[in-house]
This record gives structure tokens, C-alpha cells and sequence, in this order.
């Protein structure tokens, strides 16, 4: 059976019972479709937009250790995310790709995320210096993976660009990252056309009822308006931001949200040399990442406490934008800062409402809000693989675990530009159902050309049989911000 929409529809009218129904097609949800199916059950996930249109395409793209949860004093959520990186790059092939970080001290100007007596500039350095060496004690890292000290000079023939004022030494130490919206669809690959699993998107669930030992689930297609019935006997419900539909909505975690906002360069314009940076204070006390992206490069910040747009399609607005450029220009010698594209993500923490979202716990946890249905909140990329096992043996009597992915390269070839033969791939192995599924989650078309590659959706449109389509489209694109003729 093909991972195309038509096929899951079809499968959808002969069977109506499953064993697990899964609700949000987002990293965790997925990895947990891919986890169970391999495990023989009958298990169907519906998700109610795209597959990974929420915070699972919107991250930072980091599959990181959590350096910066060490002056938090997480130490389990580190060491558990580290060791997490050894298995994931025997899971993933290319989808999991090793990252050296940069973090550059300078005098005046702390890691915002340490404690304010460590950003002193008598012992900011040293401070610095004992995070990372817990950091590779934590990782139980070979010596070769241990982070290095790098002077001034040594710093300047690696990132040129880099401002060298002020600027006292480095710090280069291991991480990683990863295609977020990629790697989800991966997992869906898997679990249907391997393990038999069902998954499609631009299902909403309606509403959800107690029938004896089964729940009936109601769930409108959203593309054509036809309902469906179905009975699952377990459901987890990986749903991010969203609370639970129907009459469970008032029983839905209490979760606080969490903002981030990313520009996309063209090239390499910031001469990173494939190294990401992590820059040490932005002037309300974050941090920002500058990453490498597929050719491009990544300007991106976390921990912001509102957001602009919608829970379902935030975005980076104009004084996000001017944020991000101010602070490269703060770190870089460059005049102008010309950007492709932008992008925000809205993620859930563990609501508390004594503390901000930099300081939230990144751990997960579980609501139990009926017999056999629980909902996940909370957690980060790096430890999708644990959060979805664990949900799964609080359901069932058996071992679960992901196995290395098939198609990992099939997708990462995928090209950014507009070709036939790939949409025809996308529209039979990754469930497309519209041109944005395509330019914007299956493919990075939207983000690295200019103006959402507006220019190439006439030719797009032609291979979708959906009324209005182009005004649709245009009007997800403008919601993304991707439409701002700045760009």
C-alpha cells in the first residue's frame, strides 16, 4: 500500500476498528505510528492540517543535547538527550546530521543563559568551560566528540565574518540537526508502506465517545466534507498546542506557549562553512542560533511569550525580522542582512505560570484523560523516539523501539525548485493533498525561493483537481508571511 491520500481513504472505507487510533501527525505522533505498526497493531493516525505543519516544521532544526538546560540544572533531560543522539544516528542515514557549534565569548556580553554571577567577565569563560565538560561527561562522548578552546585568531580563520571586537576566545562543541518536517513523513513512510499502518491528513475529529470497551470517533474529511465513523479501543493524542476535540476539550493538559521566530538566508552570506554559532545575548536575554541549512543558512531565536498569526499558522512578523537582523549585525560585519524567507513556530511547555517560557521544563509529560486515552505535552525534538515508546507502554504490554528508517535519501533528493517527477513522488509516497503540503513540508520550495516560489505555483496548480486551489494557496502562503513583498 502507497502512502498516497487516495490509498489511505480507500483503506479508510473498508476498515472502520483499530487497535490505536493516534490523533496529530507531528514528530511524536508519527514516530508512535511507525513504533506500534511494527508491532503488528492496527493503528490509523488522523491529523486534522498537514502532516508536520505545526511545531514539527517550525523548529530550529536541531537535534541538540540541551546545553542550555544545564544552568536550568536539568541534568537527566541532557544526559537522556545526548545519549538519545547516539541512537538516533544509527536510526535516521542522512536525516540526522553531525553539527559543530560555535559559541564565541565575548567580554561584556555572558551567555544569557547562565546564572547572572557566571556572566561576570572574570569567570564567564571558565563557567562556559565546566558546562561544556559536563556536557561531554553527560554524553559519555569519545575524545574526539569533546568540545575544544579555540583563541581569538583561531576564531577569525574559521568565521571571518564574526565581529572580533571584545571578542576573547571560543568554544567549539558537538550537536546536531536534522530535516523536522522530512524526517516526520519519513516515519509515516514507514509505518504504512512497511508495516501497514494507516495515516492522513486533513482529518478532524469531531468528537470523541465512550462506547463500552471502545471509543467512537467522528471525523470530517476536510477536503470534501465526508464524515467518517471508526472505533479505537486506545488513542493518544500527540496534538501539540491543540487541545482534545469534542466534549474531552475541557479535560486537554494545561500547556503555556512558547514562540520562536527564524529568517532564511541565501548562501552563505554570513561565511559559516557549514558550522552553526550559537551567539551568546540578544538584548532581552536569549540566545540566538546561526545554523546551515541545505545550502542556505538559518537565523533563529526561542523563548519568545506571544506570537503572531494563528496557533495552526503563526509567523515571523516585521519586528521579528528587524529583531534577527539587528542581532546579526550586532555579531557579524555585514551591512545588509537580505533574507529569502521567515518563519515561526509555536511550541507546548508544561505550563507554569511562575516562571517564563526560558525558563519551562523542555521534559514531557503524560495526562491520563480516560481509561486507555492519554494525551503527550510538553518534551523536545531530540527525544521524540523515548516520548512516543513510552506513550505506547503506558497502552500495552509490549516492547517497542524504532527501527533505522528506509527512504531516508529518496527524500533528502527532492529538489527545491519545481519538477514534475517529484510531486508525482510526493503525490504517491508522502500523502500530498495540496501545493503547499509540497512547497513548504515535502520539499523547502516555499522557503528558499523568493516570494514563497509564487512563480512556480501556476505549473504546481495544474496537478491538483481542487476547486479554488490557487486562491487557497496563495492565502496559506500570505498567512506564512511568505508573500511579503520585501522579501
Amino acid at each position: 500500500m502507497n502512502f498516497s491520500r487516495p490509498e489511505q481513504l480507500q483503506e479508510l472505507e473498508n476498515k472502520s476498528e483499530f487497535d490505536l487510533l493516534i490523533i496529530g501527525g507531528g514528530i511524536v505522533g508519527s514516530a508512535a505510528l511507525e513504533m506500534a505498526s511494527s508491532r503488528g497493531l492496527d493503528v490509523i493516525l488522523l491529523e486534522k492540517n498537514d502532516f508536520a505543519s505545526g511545531a514539527s516544521s517550525r523548529s530550529t532544526k536541531l537535534l541538540h543535547g540541551g546545553i542550555r538546560y544545564l544552568p536550568q540544572l536539568q541534568f537527566g533531560l541532557v544526559k537522556e538527550s545526548l545519549l538519545e543522539q547516539k541512537i538516533l544516528v544509527k536510526l535516521l542515514g542522512g536525516l540526522y546530521k553531525p553539527l559543530k557549534l560555535l559559541a564565541p565569548i565575548y567580554k561584556d556580553d555572558g551567555f544569557s543563559d547562565l546564572p547572572k554571577i557566571f556572566q561576570h567577565n572574570a569567570i564567564s569563560s571558565t563557567a562556559f568551560k565546566i558546562g561544556l565538560t559536563l556536557y561531554d561527561f553527560l554524553g559519555s562522548r569519545e575524545k574526539n566528540q569533546k568540545h575544544l578552546k579555540i583563541d581569538k585568531s583561531e576564531t577569525k580563520k574559521l568565521l571571518p565574518k564574526l565581529k572580533q571586537d571584545k571578542l576573547k576566545k571560543s568554544f567549539i562543541f558537538q550537536d546536531a540537526q536534522t530535516d523536522d518536517a522530512k524526517l516526520v513523513v519519513t516515519l509515516l513512510r514507514n509505518a504504512v508502506e512497511i508495516n501497514n499502518a494507516n495515516a492522513i491528513n486533513y482529518m478532524e475529529i469531531k468528537d470523541i465517545n465512550k462506547s463500552s470497551s471502545k471509543y467512537k470517533i467522528t471525523v470530517l474529511n476536510k477536503l470534501d466534507n465526508q464524515e467518517y465513523i471508526l472505533y479505537a479501543t486506545n488513542i493518544i493524542a500527540a496534538t501539540g498546542v491543540h487541545n482534545l476535540p469534542g466534549e474531552y476539550k475541557e479535560r486537554s493538559s494545561k500547556i503555556k506557549y512558547s514562540g520562536g521566530a527564524h529568517l532564511v538566508l541565501r548562501g552563505d552570506p554570513l561565511r559559516i562553512t557549514g558550522n552553526g554559532i550559537l551567539l551568546p545575548r540578544t538584548e532581552d536575554d536569549r540566545i540566538m542560533f546561526v545554523l546551515p541549512w541545505f545550502g542556505n543558512t538559518i537565523v533563529g531565536t526561542t523563548d519568545t511569550e506571544s506570537f503572531s498569526g494563528t496557533l495552526d499558522r503563526p509567523f515571523a512578523n516585521k519586528q521579528d525580522r528587524e529583531y534577527l537582523i539587528r542581532h546579526v549585525k550586532k555579531y557579524f560585519d555585514v551591512k545588509d542582512v537580505e533574507y529569502i524567507s521567515s518563519w515561526s513556530g509555536v511550541r507546548a511547555l508544561i505550563d507554569n505560570k511562575l516562571t517564563s517560557t526560558k525558563n519551562v521544563s523542555r521534559g514531557h509529560f503524560f495526562k491520563n484523560i480516560d481509561d486507555r486515552f492519554i494525551q503527550i505535552s510538553g518534551g523536545k525534538l531530540t527525544g521524540f523516539r523515548l516520548i512516543a515508546k513510552e506513550s505506547l507502554k503506558l497502552l500495552f504490554d509490549k516492547n517497542f523501539d524504532l527501527e533505522p528508517l528506509s527512504y531516508t535519501e529518496e527524500i533528502l533528493k527532492l529538489s527545491n525548485k519545481f519538477n514534475e517527477s517529484d510531486l508525482e513522488i510526493c503525490f504517491q509516497h508522502y500523502c500530498v493533498a495540496k501545493p503547499s503540503d509540497y512547497m513548504l513540508r515535502r520539499t523547502h520550495l516555499s522557503w528558499f525561493n523568493a516570494n514563497g516560489g509564487e512563480r512556480d505555483l501556476k505549473n504546481i496548480i495544474e496537478k491538483f483537481e481542487i476547486e479554488n486551489i490557487e486562491k487557497e494557496t496563495l492565502k496559506e502562503l500570505d498567512d506564512e508571511g511568505l508573500l511579503d513583498k520585501s522579501y
